[in-house]
């Protein structure tokens, strides 16, 4: 068990004032069987109203809404998680799961570097670990290539892209070999930014996969949200009244306490 200490910020900033913005946040991790939080502050501005709901998948969402003119917008949050991956416990496993998505789709690109990593008969955990070296081995993380609707057959067409990009193509490959799994979005231990991984459902439990880092989640990760893909874990997303440019700025700092 890990106890870390967080902070994570979104900012927005306009070239020009924009209003009627609408928003959905998942920025707050949510306490379960791995990861007991204590949030100490969190912040979002500028916002007329702010509510708290729980999405389809069990993750923490804010909905809100700036009707007024503002050139900047902003979310922050910190606080403790008590971090224990020997503390999952089993639950059911929701057949979404195991269908692909737009972004995780059957594609040719997916079955061809399937078909090179010939699986050998054993079990869903073992598997996933051989998926994860391969692409580990046959996958260049880099920056710029990839955007955020690139879906897995795109991204190894590519041969590069980033931790969402890993993420999806592990889950595309999971899911051909009959293994159900979904998308994950978080912090991890460090200074930088989000990052995102994935988890297979094996043996009654969900059991995380950092394919980006090729190796096992453990007690320095914080989950935000979970879902089949990047869609249903997006962050933050929002709609707003103005033509204007803008510049996201986030930061994130994760360290261990005790």
């Amino acid at each position: 068990m890990k106890t870390l200490d967080f902070y994570y910020r979104m900012r927005l900033d306009f070239e020009a004032p924009v209003r009627e913005h609408d928003f959905a946040l998942r920025y707050v991790p949510h306490t379960d069987s791995v990861q007991e939080i204590t949030v100490r502050t969190k912040k979002v501005e500028p916002a007329d109203w702010l509510c708290e709901e729980t999405d389809t998948f069990g993750n923490h969402l804010y909905i809100g809404r700036c009707s007024r003119e503002h050139d900047y917008f902003m979310y922050e949050v910190s606080g403790t998680a008590r971090v224990d991956v020997s503390q999952r416990t089993r639950e059911e496993c929701r057949s979404c799961y195991s269908y692909p998505t737009r972004l995780t789709a059957y594609e040719p690109e997916v079955l061809a570097f399937l078909k090179r990593i010939r699986l050998p008969d054993c079990t869903n955990f073992e598997k996933a670990c051989i998926l994860m070296q391969y692409l580990y081995d046959h996958f260049t993380y880099e920056s710029g290539v990839t955007n955020i609707d690139t879906t897995a057959g795109e991204a190894l067409r590519e041969g590069r892209g980033v931790c969402q990009d890993y993420a999806h193509i592990f889950i595309a490959l999971c899911k051909c070999s009959h293994i159900p799994a979904r998308y994950v979005a978080g912090l991890q231990i460090g200074e930088g930014a989000t990052h995102a991984w994935a988890e297979i459902y094996d043996d009654g439990m969900w059991k995380g996969f950092d394919p980006t880092h090729n190796r096992f989640i453990d007690n320095v990760y914080i989950k935000l949200s979970h879902g089949r893909d990047y869609t249903d874990c997006i962050l933050d997303r929002g709609v707003f009244y103005g033509r204007t440019g803008q510049k996201q700025e986030i930061y994130v700092n994760v360290e261990e306490i005790t």
